[in-house]
C-alpha cells in the first residue's frame, strides 16, 4: 500500500542508541534531574556545561523559545524542559528503571504533582531567596502551605506509607521534587530563614533524607560549600539588582531594569 503525505512526512525517532548529549549547568537543579534520570537508567551521555551569563550559540539553537537549560540532545536532535526530557527517557527507555507507573492514574497522578512543584513550591522558595523583610515572611508563609500539602500527601493521601513517591523505588515526582529540595537547606544557611522542620514536616524531611542517601544522588548533587558560595553570589546579585531598580523619590524615573532581568535569568536557571 502506498504511503499517506502524513505517513511521508512523519517525523522518525532517533535509535536508542544515538548519541545523548546534555547541555547544562552545574548548580541548576534541574539540569540536576535529567543527570540523575540518565544515571537510574545507566545511559550514558556527553555533558556539555553553559556559562548561564553568556550562553552558547548551541545552546540557543537548541532552545530558541526559553534559552535556558537543560537540553538534551539525542541523535541530533534537541528536547527542552527537564520535566520533558525525564517524560521522554521513560519513553524512549521504558525497559530501564522506570520513572513513572505503570496505570494510567498513578502516572497522571506523578505529572500533577511535578507540575505543583514547579508551579506553586519552586516560585515560594525562590521567592524567599531573592527578598527580605515582610515580602520574603510572606513567602516563607507559601513554601509552609505548600510543604503542608505534601505532607499531607504522604501521610493520607496518594504517597501515604511509601518510601519514596515512587514506591520502594524512586521515580519521577522524587526526581522533580528531590533535586529542588536540597536548595530549601542552601537557602536557609543563606538567608537565615528556617524552611524545612522536621517537627512540622516528618514524612517529608524523612522522604528528602532518604532521596539524599542514595548513591546516584550523591553523585549528582554537587558539593554543598559550593553550592552556598555560588548561592550568595546569586542573592547578592538579586537583592542589589532590586535596590538599584527601586526609583529614590516618588517623582523620580524608574531606573532600568536590565540588571535586575539578567539577575534573574540566573536565578530562574537555577
Amino acid at each position: 500500500m502506498e504511503k499517506t503525505s502524513s505517513e511521508n512526512n512523519a517525523v522518525l525517532p532517533p535509535p536508542a542508541t544515538a548519541p545523548l548529549k546534555l547541555f547544562g549547568s552545574w548548580a541548576s537543579s534541574y539540569t540536576h534531574r535529567v543527570q540523575l534520570a540518565l544515571r537510574l537508567k545507566g545511559l550514558e551521555f556527553e555533558y556539555a556545561e553553559e556559562d548561564l551569563g553568556s550562553k552558547s550559540e548551541e545552546l540557543l539553537r537548541c532552545n530558541p523559545v526559553y534559552k535556558k537549560v537543560p537540553v538534551l540532545v539525542h541523535g541530533g536532535r534537541a528536547l527542552p524542559e527537564s520535566v520533558v526530557i525525564l517524560q521522554y527517557l521513560d519513553d524512549a527507555w521504558p525497559e530501564t528503571r522506570p520513572l513513572l507507573p505503570a496505570d494510567a492514574f498513578g502516572r497522571a497522578l506523578a505529572r500533577f504533582w511535578c507540575h505543583f512543584a514547579d508551579d506553586k513550591l519552586g516560585p515560594a522558595v525562590g521567592a524567599v531567596f531573592a527578598s527580605t523583610g515582610e515580602e520574603q515572611e510572606a513567602a516563607v508563609r507559601q513554601v509552609h502551605e505548600n510543604l503542608a500539602l505534601i505532607e499531607a500527601e504522604l501521610r493520607d493521601g496518594a504517597f501515604k506509607g511509601r518510601r519514596f513517591f515512587g514506591g520502594d523505588e524512586v521515580g519521577l515526582l522524587d526526581v522533580v521534587l528531590g533535586c529542588g529540595s536540597y536548595w530549601l537547606a542552601v537557602f536557609e544557611e543563606v538567608t537565615g530563614v528556617r524552611l524545612v522542620d522536621a517537627d512540622a514536616f516528618p514524612l517529608f524531611h524523612a522522604w528528602l533524607r532518604a532521596f539524599e542517601a542514595l548513591d546516584e544522588v550523591r553523585e549528582t548533587i554537587p558539593a554543598v560549600d559550593r553550592l552556598l558560595d555560588y548561592a550568595r553570589g546569586v542573592r547578592h546579585m538579586l537583592l542589589s539588582a532590586a535596590a538599584a531598580s527601586a526609583p529614590t523619590a516618588a517623582d523620580a524615573p524608574a531606573a532600568s531594569t536590565a540588571p535586575a532581568a539578567a539577575a534573574a535569568d540566573i536565578a530562574v536557571d537555577i
